[in-house]
């Protein structure tokens, strides 16, 4: 905190601000910066040649103005001390979090009162704006920030029964949340980020164990909860070619594509599948398979390159956490981490068949402007942890 003394005229004052705000934007991680900037302008590429099928530029519109708000967002949010936002407002950004995974939920209603049951509510349309948006993906950020901040105020308890049943009753609410919404993707992140940012606070390995224990036991039944065409989607995603004309069929795609690809690519506007004119020839390749997009146009080259950049931006995030103010502050950094590593592994592999077909995006590379925009500030956040590392005078340990 830079304390400002008042002058005559207050011309001493303002000038304090500026080099505060100066001061604060000096500290941005401009590597991490510089590689998020990459990969969107990687990823505007894509999107582009992925939806040339289209006869419009509209994908594309959407993904950069998604960008542009995105990038200002996380300007705001890294000049924002979230130490201060947090000792405020961590209980009402987690209710905010929960409002925002109901909207989905109201505007189901009508189908659920037709009948339909089966499909996912995880989404809902902007009217005036005629775009898609989805909440739980700014919900992750919302859960990361309250449950960060709850974990840091239970320090070293966070294995005692009360804090215990207090974490799970935090972290089961949300997820619970999207469990009805029927986004068994959405739903695996959260469960990512929850056990990430728990295990960095000294989870005790028998919860862990305890945990996983439960769920094998737990399998079977849940198995039975879970939708027909989810239960082909995870079986599918093993084995692509036991059912090649409809679960397994977009996976295959990409394969293929990627295998058109090899080690050069085919080049920008030349990919076979990329371009072709039926979106049913294959499907979803703007959002949850454009990274056989990368492999067909831009091949192995292509595939590293995003490998690498997103590598950059994880190794960022990580090292920013090592150097945080607070516990939670590392905490927060832990599970924005989380996300871009398992969002990253699953996305890949379920285009190489080797993984669950879960509906999960590549990030800042598939087509969405909510994911888009909350990924930035997901950056926003981090960078807030960074530029207000520094403990200020008066501080203490305890929160």
């Amino acid at each position: 905190m830079i304390i400002i003394r008042e002058k005559k005229g207050g011309g001493d004052t303002v000038k304090r601000r500026e080099n505060s705000f100066l001061s604060t934007l000096k500290q941005l991680d401009f590597i991490l910066i510089a590689a998020v900037l990459a990969l969107t302008a990687y990823g505007i590429i894509c999107v582009s040649t992925a939806t040339a099928y289209h006869g419009t530029n509209r994908n594309v519109i959407v993904q950069l103005f998604g960008a542009v708000i995105g990038f200002a967002g996380m300007i705001v949010l890294s000049l924002v001390d979230y130490d201060v936002m947090l000792k405020k407002l961590w209980i009402p950004i987690f209710i905010i979090g929960l409002g925002l995974l109901t909207l989905p939920l109201f505007d189901s209603i009508p189908a659920m009162l037709r009948g339909n049951f089966g499909s996912n509510k995880n989404w809902i349309t902007l009217p005036i704006l005629n775009v898609d948006f989805q909440p739980s993906e700014f919900v992750k950020l919302t859960f990361i920030l309250s449950f960060g901040y709850l974990l840091g105020k239970l320090k070293d308890d966070t294995n005692k029964l009360k804090s215990v049943l207090l974490i799970l009753l935090f972290s089961g609410a949300t997820i619970a949340f999207v469990l009805l919404e029927k986004d068994l993707g959405a739903a695996i992140v959260f469960v990512i980020i929850f056990i990430s940012m728990w295990f960095v606070a000294k989870m005790s390995l028998w919860y862990l164990l305890g945990g996983l224990a439960t769920f094998v036991i737990a399998a079977p039944f849940l198995w039975g909860f879970l939708e027909d065409y989810q239960k082909k989607r995870i079986l599918v995603g093993f084995d692509p070619w036991s059912d090649p004309t409809d679960k397994g069929y977009q996976v295959i795609q990409t394969i293929r594509a990627m295998q058109n690809g090899g080690f050069f690519g085919m080049g920008y506007g030349n990919g076979t599948l990329t371009h072709a004119a039926a979106k049913s020839a294959w499907p979803a390749r703007e959002t949850d398979m454009i990274f056989g997009v990368i492999g067909e146009e831009f091949g192995f080259i292509g595939i590293m390159i995003y490998i690498f950049l997103i590598s950059v931006v994880i190794f960022r995030i990580l090292s920013i956490a090592r150097s945080a103010r607070h516990d939670y502050g590392s905490y927060i950094c832990v599970g924005i981490a989380a996300v871009f590593i398992f969002q990253t592994i699953e996305n890949i592999g379920m285009c190489l068949g080797t993984l669950p077909v879960i509906g999960l995006t590549l990030p800042f590379i598939s087509y969405g402007g909510s994911s888009m925009v909350s990924l930035y500030l997901c950056i926003g956040a981090v960078m807030s942890v960074r530029t207000h590392k520094q403990k200020y005078f008066f501080e203490r340990d305890h929160i």
